[in-house]
Parts: C-alpha cells; sequence; structure tokens
C-alpha cells in the first residue's frame, strides 16, 4: 500500500471520527510508522497540520447541526470535543467569522471545508538531489533521550541539551561535514507489541523515539555530562537541503522523499537503524543552511 492509499484512510478515519476523541498515534498506526513521521508526511500533503484540518472538519459539520437541528449550543460543543461552549464559540466565530449564534439565523455567509482526498499529482521536471551512502558503524557524542515523540518532549529535550553541551565543552567537537548530528529511531505505532521496539526492552510504556544529538565522535576524550552512542553500519538515501529556513526545509525535504522518491525506488525504510539530519556550521540570519537528511534503507 502506498502514501496515498494510506493518507486516504487516514482521511475516512477522521472523517468516521469526527465526533470523538482522535489520537496522533491512532493515524500514524493507520499508514504504520511513528507520529512524527507522520505528522510531517500530513503537513506536507494536505498543505496543513492534522489538527488543523480536524478542527476544520469538525467545525464545518457543526454548522449543519446548528443551522439544521434543534440541539443547544453546549451539546454541539461538547459533540465536537470541545470543552466548553466559550472554547467552541471561539474557535467557530475564527473560521467562519460569526459566532454559534447568528450562524443560527438565515442568510448568513459562513464557509465549509470538504474531506480532503489525496491523489497523485505529477508535479513535472522538479527534480529532487539524493545519494546513497554505505557509512560503517560510528559512534555520537552529546545526549540521548527517549520519549513518545510530543512537542513538549521535544522542546524540553533541546533545551536541556542546548545548555549541557555547552558546558561541556560540546562545540569542541564538531567538525565537518558533519557538524551537528541528530540521529532518530522512530518506533512504527502498532509495533509496540515488538520487544525490539522498546526503549530498553520489553516494557509497558513504550517509547517512540529514540534520539540521540552531538557531534560525530572521532576518538576524543569523553567530557563530564555526554554520553557516547554507538550505531552499526548500514546504508541511507542521503538527501541534501539548501534552505534559509532549516527546519521547515527539514520537514518538507523528509515527506517528499517519502511521498515521491521512495514510491519510485527500489528502497524501502530500515527502522533497525536511525535516521540522521546532519547541520553544517551555522549561517547568519537569513543566510542559507547546507544541510543533509539522512533516511535508512534496504532494497526491497
Amino acid at each position: 500500500m502506498d502514501w496515498i492509499e494510506r493518507l486516504n484512510k487516514v482521511a475516512e478515519y477522521i472523517e468516521d471520527n469526527l465526533t470523538n476523541d482522535i489520537q496522533m498515534s491512532t493515524l500514524a498506526k493507520t499508514v504504520y510508522c511513528s507520529v512524527y513521521e507522520f505528522s510531517r508526511v500530513f503537513s506536507f500533503a494536505a498543505g496543513m497540520s492534522v489538527s488543523e484540518y480536524i478542527r476544520r472538519r469538525r467545525l464545518s459539520q457543526a454548522v449543519f447541526d446548528i443551522q439544521n437541528g434543534d440541539e443547544s449550543l453546549v451539546d454541539i460543543s461538547l459533540k465536537y470535543c470541545y470543552e466548553s461552549q466559550a472554547t467552541f464559540t471561539r474557535a467557530f466565530k475564527e473560521l467562519h467569522g460569526q459566532t454559534p449564534a447568528t450562524a443560527r439565523k438565515n442568510g448568513i455567509t459562513l464557509k465549509t471545508f470538504p474531506k480532503i482526498t489525496f491523489k497523485l499529482i505529477i508535479r513535472g521536471v522538479a527534480e529532487m538531489d539524493f545519494r546513497i551512502e554505505n557509512k560503517e558503524s560510528f559512534k555520537i557524542i552529546g545526549q540521548k533521550t527517549e520519549h513518545a515523540g510530543g512537542p513538549d518532549d521535544w522542546g524540553c529535550f533541546y533545551e536541556t541539551f542546548g545548555e549541557i553541551f555547552e558546558n561541556a565543552g560540546g562545540k569542541s567537537y564538531y567538525k565537518a561535514p558533519f557538524w551537528h548530528v541528530g540521529a532518530y529511531k522512530f518506533i512504527p505505532a502498532g509495533s509496540h507489541f515488538k520487544p525490539e521496539y522498546h526503549a530498553g526492552g520489553i516494557s509497558n510504556n513504550p517509547k517512540e523515539v529514540i534520539c540521540v544529538i552531538g557531534a560525530l565522535y572521532d576518538g576524543e576524550p569523553l567530557a563530564d555530562g555526554l554520553i557516547l552512542e554507538e550505531f552499526p553500519a548500514g546504508t541511507w538515501a542521503v538527501f541534501p537541503i539548501a534552505s534559509d529556513t532549516a527546519n521547515d526545509a527539514t520537514g518538507r525535504a523528509y515527506a517528499k522523499a517519502m511521498t515521491e522518491w521512495f514510491p519510485l525506488s527500489n528502497y524501502k525504510i530500515n527502522y533497525d537503524l536511525p535516521y540522521l539530519e546532519v547541520y553544517a556550521i551555522p549561517t547568519k540570519p537569513g543566510e542559507v543552511h547546507y544541510d543533509e537528511v539522512w533516511i535508512p534503507v534496504l532494497s526491497k
């Protein structure tokens, strides 16, 4: 099953559950990837985040309940998973430019956002640079975390990492071409029953992301507060990035690889190896970054 089919299954699931709690982990399980991977691919393919798409669909359907039914606004608010009528009213007005109470009047102009359908689009001659790298085993010196992949988890880890790494003299480990390296091992949603996918072995609280960020280790003394993590040899598909907005460009490069490169290649993702994000020496604000996304692969 390709990404188009899988994303359409996600759209069907969302449509069937607009009045239920929708978990990102459930959506990721539908396409058999991690939440982190899924959110990037969906945003790239849909042009908006999955949470924004769900919000728009719920508020679109709520219009018909408001105009054609006799349910109270409180009941409609709860039906579409809003904690209160006040939060529902704010979200409704932000999208439609009218309050729910006003929407019940005749002649009021409102908006509708139909269910999304993903289709294969031929984009012409827009090329995508890549290379295949066979890399021997390597070590990264830095900091490590294991977490569920949520934005709060990432934010806390990066904030702590920066302080610890700098205080330990971490910048002295940086060297070209691997100036700054992030290694991310994602666990596909729905695969947590497999012991090898659990952080630290079998667990009732599996982690979705095992992350090590820092610098490529080259035998230097290990500073206090830093760890060494070794990764086995393997093969990666490498996608270069040239952008003045590195974070957004990384997400786009990854999503394009998943939706455009992998379906046409002779490779599949190797979940036994980490994804790598390699960043060059920082440039001044507004200048172009030259970075790379490394996705571990196996021949089909």
